[in-house]
């Protein structure tokens, strides 16, 4: 048992079991978590709670768990969700309707995958945003941040190169500069940091990833980079600078512990020591290397040889939707299909990779991942009266690998609740989809592709 000297809290959840992610990774059964002024004081076993309070949560029957961690998202691609599949044009697709993305369609967009993320127990993301053909569609994300009550790490990320990406999404770095210094006086706080992102090797000078990184490191942050993202960024950067990715990156001397690299899917063998032995923090998205079929990443040997490795959804354009338990399952899964092992991987290494390392990986590991003393009160909590988990044995596999369904109940950040009874309490959910739906529509009209993506992929749909 951990708790504070004092015996007085705000709050106290009380009652089933408390999966703590603290270093010894204890699980208390029946357990409690005591929050004060939104951080946790104390946990323990609920038989031998020292705590008062004024407000308690009942949590029999039900897991109790640090918020889960996303370590990659793109939240503005909800709105994308399904239009993409099956297309081999998807990019053109894609930047087509986002030259519609505005403001307030960023906000919208965001709003629908932050409320579908608090569903899943979701309390922190990693937000990249990319697509800065109207350049305010950044406010409109953090805006919906702000409403959702929930943290997230904001990578304003920039392109550069025409050859890569179309001229009218290419930006100057000394824009982009000034954009990140404007959207951290405005936004940073105590639940968005506001960061830069490199898109890809390929797509930015070599001055644009020295800068954004530069732009990080003063300020104390990480920044972040999409880092071998698949064979087809590998064959090329073969075929234009002769390395692969992350060698190139080594060869600027970039490669580092402040680094969340996304993907890492398009690695040489020889490449995987460079990740370890420089420390990267690793952004492993499965559902979209599944997508793809893509390069599965070695992340156990990653790890092992001192990189950090932690799980993202990605966008919903390439994974669609925004489920962490989803990703954590094929995380295990596809490490089994690649290296021919059945038992290589356990759901507790996925846990946390989607907890505890997660928030190493988004440099947020002193105030999130698990539940300790001096740590934010974040806190998802289940109803194990949910069919795949009725069965005691082995709780957290059934979470992980039975899991695609689990809808939290409860959700806390900062001790304030943001979701009760699994209905959002910040959020008016009616409103956030019609948004959603409209914000949609208007971008597929207006970039005319009302013929290309409809109700179906090719199969006709009869209105009248």
């Amino acid at each position: 048992m951990t708790e504070s000297s004092g015996q007085d809290a705000d709050l106290l959840i009380e009652g089933g079991i408390v999966v703590s992610m603290d270093a010894e990774r204890h699980i208390y059964n029946p357990g409690y978590v005591a929050i004060k002024e939104g951080r946790i004081v104390g946990t323990g076993c609920a038989a031998v709670c020292p705590y008062s309070a004024r407000q308690r949560l009942d949590a029999s029957d039900m897991v109790v768990l640090p918020g889960i961690v996303n370590a990659h998202d793109h939240l503005d691609q909800s709105v994308y969700r399904s239009c993409l599949d099956e297309q081999s044009t998807s990019p053109s697709l894609l930047l087509r309707m986002a030259r519609g993305l505005t403001r307030e369609r960023a906000h919208a967009a965001a709003a629908l995958s932050l409320l579908e993320q608090v569903h899943y127990g979701i309390t922190t993301t990693q937000e990249s945003h990319w697509t800065h053909y109207h350049l305010d569609s950044t406010d409109g994300i953090c805006e919906a941040i702000q409403q959702s009550g929930m943290r997230a790490v904001v990578a304003r990320c920039m392109k550069d190169k025409e050859e890569y990406t179309p001229a009218d999404f290419c930006e100057r770095i000394e824009d982009v500069l000034d954009d990140l210094d404007r959207l951290e006086r405005e936004y940073d706080s105590d639940c968005i940091c506001i960061t830069p992102e490199a898109g890809t090797i390929l797509q930015c000078t070599p001055e644009a990833i020295i800068a954004i990184r530069e732009w990080a490191l003063r300020r104390g942050k990480i920044w972040h980079i999409h880092l071998a993202q698949n064979r087809e960024e590998l064959t090329e950067a073969l075929r234009t600078v002769g390395m692969g990715s992350v060698q190139y990156a080594e060869s600027l001397n970039v490669l580092g512990p402040q680094m969340l690299a996304v993907h890492c899917s398009g690695i040489l063998d020889e490449e995987v020591e460079l990740l370890g032995n420089h420390q990267v923090r690793i952004a492993h998205c499965p559902t979209t290397v599944m997508r793809a079929g893509g390069q599965v990443p070695p992340i156990w040997e990653l790890e092992k040889l001192g990189a950090t490795v932690a799980i993202g959804t990605d966008g919903s354009a390439t994974t669609n939707g925004q489920n962490s338990w989803e990703a954590m399952k094929m995380a295990v899964y596809m490490q089994r299909v690649r290296f021919v092992g059945r038992f290589l991987g356990t759901a507790e290494q996925a846990l946390e990779m989607a907890t505890i390392k997660a928030a190493r990986a988004l440099n947020m590991d002193d105030r999130v991942g698990s539940l300790e003393p001096g740590k934010e009160a974040d806190v998802a909590m289940f109803r194990r009266d949910q069919l795949h988990l009725v069965m005691d044995a082995r709780l957290i596999n059934n979470l992980i690998y039975s899991g695609v369904p689990n809808l939290a109940d409860t959700v806390l950040v900062g001790g304030k609740v943001v979701l009760s009874g699994g209905r959002s309490m910040v959020f008016d959910e009616e409103e956030v989809r019609a948004w959603a739906r409209e914000a949609q529509t208007g971008m597929i009209k207006e970039a005319g592709l009302e013929r290309e993506i409809g109700l179906a992929f090719s199969w006709p749909v009869i209105t009248a």
